[in-house]
């Protein structure tokens, strides 16, 4: 903070965590999501909390206090969305696959307690996010007060790590070079994913935006988070962010595919040698081998086909996979992730599993999509927009490790697929009043042509 505050900030976040949990009870309970809004990709910033009574339990204390705060004004915590269905069977499978994992690893029931209950508890705050937000019924005017939280949110993460690694020598690649920021153990794949991520959307919030000032806003802080991602040294994230800005390229702003050709023949002129050689290094044209990151996620795909072949239907369990100690004869170790979440997803979940979270994938995208084409009011074409390319940016991250189950990295997606949910309710109210005021003007327009038949 460089005012000499540092060591009071854990209690200034538990003063506002308590202040937040009794105004989203008892006054506005979106009061709440502001809160976790401002923290949710400041996973350091949240371990200060740790210390402090419940205040590990934060991100589920401010959950519960705005779904009573809904019930008390008289709203729904599981309102009526695109996703309701979708995620009910989800949460439930889940569980269920999390039961079978106990019994695959020979381990006692997951109960609240348990290490695997506690992964399978953080990774239903998600959706229990979508529920919340959905609930909460937000006026456009929360909506951008909401926007402007997650900016302002973003960009005290960009700036740390900034000023991380701008004093950093570039000239030559090497892996302590990499730094996660504030994302903490999403480690640094998961800070450039949701640089990606949160770029993508930027672009298609200001391509919706009709105050300058904002737009400015929303393109420098766009621009800077791809600054960080480019030293982040993710190929990752450097793919998922080139998938999303051609995605934006050909569904919206054409000149965007001018910049991006550009790029594509002059990227090498424009980037820290040490990135040129993280991308090149992946496959060495004259000795036709890959790198060794590149060779031992080859080496854990292979295996993981080989776990799930076992047990191809439910898989082995949810979470199961950080606990079999697969041993990798190239590397003389293990590692507790398959460095892909399809093929981790199929391994533990099965083909079951698979199809459903694909279809959530899918579901998910569409839904942001379908509301950016049909949406008359300009806040909930961007918010879809926004959705849809925040899910294919992740859709490619998750490639190449588990960058889905993480709050700081894809917590965000969720709270934008709660006000998309809004963004439909609204769109198809406006729709209705306008079909009844044509109806209504249609009666007056057939009174008066029968009114002057009679009286001519």
């Amino acid at each position: 903070m460089h005012f000499g505050l540092e060591g009071f900030l854990g209690l200034a976040l538990y003063i506002s965590l308590i202040a937040a949990t009794l105004l989203s009870v008892f006054w506005r309970p979106i009061t709440g999501i502001y809160y976790l809004a401002a923290l949710i990709p400041l996973q350091t910033l949240r371990y200060h909390l740790n210390a402090y009574p419940l205040g590990g339990s934060m991100v589920g204390i401010i959950i519960v206090a705005v779904a009573v705060g809904i019930l008390r004004k008289g709203g729904s915590i599981l309102p009526k969305t695109p996703w309701t269905k979708l995620l009910l069977f989800y949460i439930f499978f889940t569980f269920l696959s999390l039961c079978l994992g106990s019994f695959y690893l020979d381990r006692p029931l997951p109960l609240p307690g348990d290490a695997r209950f506690g992964v399978w508890q953080d990774y239903m705050t998600m959706p229990a996010l979508l529920f919340v937000v959905a609930g909460l019924r937000p006026t456009q005017t929360e909506i951008r007060n909401l926007l402007i939280v997650m900016c302002l949110s973003t960009f005290v993460l960009d700036k740390g790590f900034w000023d991380t690694v701008s004093g950093r020598d570039f000239s030559t690649y090497n892996a302590e070079l990499r730094d996660e920021g504030n994302m903490g153990y999403a480690g640094t794949n998961g800070l450039a994913a949701y640089e990606a991520q949160f770029a993508t959307f930027l672009i298609a919030l200001a391509s919706y935006e009709t105050k300058f000032w904002f737009r400015l806003g929303y393109y420098v802080l766009s621009g800077f988070s791809a600054l960080c991602l480019m030293y982040s040294l993710s190929r990752g994230g450097y793919a998922a962010l080139l998938v999303g800005w051609l995605f934006l390229g050909i569904v919206k702003q054409r000149k965007l595919l001018v910049f991006l050709l550009l790029f594509a023949l002059s990227w090498t002129s424009l980037v820290p040698r040490a990135v040129q050689q993280r991308v090149m290094m992946s496959y060495d044209g004259k000795s036709g081998q890959l790198d060794h990151s590149a060779e031992t996620r080859i080496e854990l795909w292979t295996d993981a086909i080989v776990v799930f072949r076992s047990s191809p239907v439910l898989g082995t369990g949810f979470n199961t996979y950080a606990y079999m100690h697969r041993a990798m004869g190239s590397f003389g170790g293990y590692y507790q992730d398959t460095h892909n979440i399809y093929l981790k997803f199929l391994l533990e979940t099965g083909v079951v599993g698979i199809l459903l979270f694909v279809w959530l994938l899918i579901k998910t995208f569409y839904s942001g999509f379908r509301l950016f084409l049909r949406a008359q009011t300009p806040l909930f074409a961007a918010l879809g927009l926004g959705l849809a390319v925040w899910v294919l940016c992740a859709a490619v991250a998750n490639a190449f490790g588990d960058r889905w189950t993480f709050l700081q990295v894809n917590g965000y997606m969720w709270i934008l697929a709660g006000l998309v949910s809004e963004g439909f309710v609204f769109e198809s109210t406006v729709s209705a009043e306008a079909s009844e005021k044509d109806a209504t003007t249609q009666q007056f327009d057939n009174f008066d042509f029968a009114h002057d038949q009679v009286t001519s």
